[in-house]
């Protein structure tokens, strides 16, 4: 993507000045023909490289996409691990106390 933001810049550069040579008021009309033309042509080699740019970059947020989405799933499974444990204290804890319930009662009679 390097090469193709290089070639971007250097299309507006050229652009910018075929333009400023248009403007001008010294150049006969053949010569500012030719350079309205050479802007259109630049003007399209713009479009075309920003298109490969964009292209890249949604190909390059896509790749980063599924990596982050493979991640998420990794962190969901090591969630769902992790609250396993203190699930298990919990079903552990209401058979203690019930337990206990049952020993108070039974010193009772």
């Amino acid at each position: 993507m390097n090469t193709q933001s290089q070639t971007l810049k250097e299309l507006q550069a050229l652009i910018k000045a075929i333009d400023e040579k248009r403007s001008s008021s010294e150049i006969a009309d053949s010569e500012r023909e030719v350079l309205e033309l050479t802007a259109v042509a630049l003007r399209d080699a713009e479009r075309v490289a920003i298109a490969a740019i964009q292209k890249q970059v949604i190909k390059n947020m896509d790749e980063q996409t599924a990596s982050l989405n493979a991640q998420a799933k990794v962190i969901r499974a090591k969630v769902t691990q992790i609250n396993k444990t203190p699930k298990v204290l919990d079903s552990i804890e209401s058979v203690i106390k019930t337990a206990v319930k049952i020993v108070a009662a039974i010193a009772k009679w």
